[in-house]
């Protein structure tokens, strides 16, 4: 599972390097090297880490301007792993749309095939593994967003991300990020879908660690 996540996130450091330059990836290695949180649970086969593999995968895409890749990628991540994912598909799908990146149409065809062979996959699976029928992110959807039974795991308050989890996550990265979003407009475009995700997941009265790694980037512009 480490080598799996390291691996993604060299495909990322990558495209970093080829799109911002040598001192960004320095900075990136850095950030990512003294950060705590994803590199101790890089190891442990938790959904959100299964699903974080993919979502590195899916920032290298966006960045190398493969996005249809992009949104395959966030739709595996969704499906199979952390139906949650599905607002970040959401907010970087309707960015690349607004910025004709792909037609709707190319979008709509490329969303409805990967997930329709995800949902075979993990119903195939997961229903032998648990001896019933069982699309398992389906369920959890139904649960938390459906019914609105999150607040059954724990809640916070609707600021808890800005206000706690990603100062404890992103640690100096955090206040900084603010200062990369002002100095170089390149990564507006990046920033808003990402920051809209959080805004959106918010509202969730449970609240879960998410992926922010494409955040840490803007303390290095």
């Amino acid at each position: 599972m480490g080598c799996v996540i390291l691996t993604t996130l060299r495909l990322f450091r990558v495209e970093v390097k080829r799109k911002f330059g040598r001192h960004v990836e320095a900075f990136f290695v850095v950030l990512t090297a003294i950060q705590f949180h994803v590199l101790f649970y890089s190891t442990r086969p938790l959904p959100n880490i299964l699903a974080l593999a993919l979502v590195n995968l899916a920032y290298s895409f966006w960045f190398k301007g493969n996005y249809l890749r992009t949104l395959q990628a966030l739709i595996v991540a969704a499906v199979v792993f952390r139906c949650d994912m599905i607002l970040l598909l959401g907010t970087i799908g309707a960015a690349l749309l607004l910025s004709r990146s792909f037609s709707l149409m190319e979008a709509i065809k490329c969303c409805i095939s990967t997930a329709l062979l995800c949902i075979g996959f993990t119903v195939l699976v997961d229903s032998i593994m648990w001896q019933r029928i069982l699309w398992p992110e389906f369920e959890v959807f139904w649960f938390n967003s459906v019914l609105n039974r999150s607040s059954e795991w724990g809640t916070h308050s609707i600021h808890w991300y800005f206000t706690s989890a990603l100062p404890r996550s992103m640690l100096v990265a955090y206040p900084l990020c603010l200062v990369g979003a002002l100095l170089d407009r390149r990564i507006v475009p990046y920033v808003l879908p990402v920051t809209l995700f959080v805004v959106l997941y918010s509202k969730l009265p449970h609240k879960v660690i998410l992926n922010v790694w494409i955040l840490l980037l803007f303390l290095c512009l």
